[in-house]
């Protein structure tokens, strides 16, 4: 009787394994959700809908956009984490949801390590450091000059645990400067106080200020990257400019769900890896102050948030910033 019990279970194994397996060799037979963390229009929503035409194009399956705003990230993250692991529930993982909010945040909802299997980095955009077109320094010597004449006088403004904050509070780090930080909820009004005069400085990314540059609303002093910018090529990196080297470059990859079945990872880091060596999906970065990531997989991703998060842990530290609950 037990016997004829025990070859009923190992048969049911064998079974649900062959159904798994058949399952990942289809994969995708139907429509993929992508979650982002952030609404409509910004700048993840935008590269994320440029990585979902891509990853469609390369798997031969619909890969839909949704997005689920809000609290950095978190809201799409936990929703992932959640979800089952079958690889039609995937989202474009970021360091506010991934590894800055681990250090930013006391509690997470859910384990940013553990939750999750990490498919590859995909683009990261550059940031740039402006000031208000009547701050009075043109270039970063000035600028540095200017800061160690009045330490704490000059402020710079943006979101909490985004790179518009970090990017200040590291670049004061590294140069021993100090700068006031001005936080806002998100969204447009950290660079309309900007080219208006309410604060003075700001490190935000390329694609949201570009045309800011360009009519002279705000004066760029530096990319905060290793390489210059194609769209800005006589602007200098910030280390080329006399300041510590310093990356402010967010990065946007792909991630799924914990326990996500090996032949369905490796499907779709092939598509990754189709995807950022592809011309028109690079232009189409370019095109928005971005860049393609070669070379990055699934141990490798899952190897740089552990080390990150461990990073943004001292550097929180180190800067003393306040951690969220």
């Amino acid at each position: 009787m037990q016997s004829n019990f025990l070859r009923c279970v190992f048969l049911a194994i064998l079974l649900f394994a062959g159904t798994a397996a058949s399952a990942a060799e289809s994969y995708p037979d139907r429509p993929i959700r992508l979650y982002v963390g952030f609404p409509p229009g910004g700048p993840t929503d935008i590269i994320a809908r440029i990585i979902g035409r891509g990853l469609s194009e390369k798997l031969g399956q619909s890969v839909v956009v949704e997005n689920r705003g809000g609290a950095g990230g978190m809201i799409a993250a936990r929703a992932v984490a959640s979800a089952k692991p079958d690889g039609y529930t995937l989202f474009v993982s970021v360091e506010s949801s991934q590894t800055r909010g681990a250090a930013l945040h006391k509690s997470l909802s859910y384990d940013p390590v553990k939750d999750f299997t990490y498919i590859a980095k995909i683009a990261k955009q550059r940031n740039l450091l402006v000031v208000n077109p009547r701050f009075p320094a043109s270039n970063v010597a000035e600028f540095l000059a200017y800061l160690k004449a009045n330490p704490g006088k000059v402020n710079f403004g943006g979101t909490f645990g985004a790179t518009s904050h970090i990017g200040g509070i590291l670049f004061d780090l590294e140069n021993k400067t100090r700068m006031s930080f001005i936080s806002y909820q998100g969204g447009a009004q950290p660079i309309t106080d900007l080219m208006a005069g309410v604060t003075q400085v700001g490190f935000f990314t390329e694609a949201t200020i570009a045309s800011a540059v360009k009519a002279g609303k705000l004066k760029p002093l530096a990319v905060c990257a290793p390489e210059r910018s194609p769209e800005f090529p006589n602007l200098p990196t910030i280390g080329e400019a006399g300041a510590h080297p310093m990356e402010l470059s967010p990065w946007f990859g792909l991630a799924g769900p914990a326990h996500l079945p090996p032949a369905i990872v490796s499907r779709l880091e092939h598509a990754v890896e189709q995807l950022v060596s592809d011309k028109t999906f690079n232009t189409q970065l370019q095109q928005i102050g971005a860049v393609s990531i070669v070379g990055s997989n699934a141990k490798s991703n899952q190897s740089d948030v552990v080390r990150e998060i461990a990073y943004w842990k001292k550097f929180v530290a180190d800067a003393k910033i306040p951690i969220n609950p």
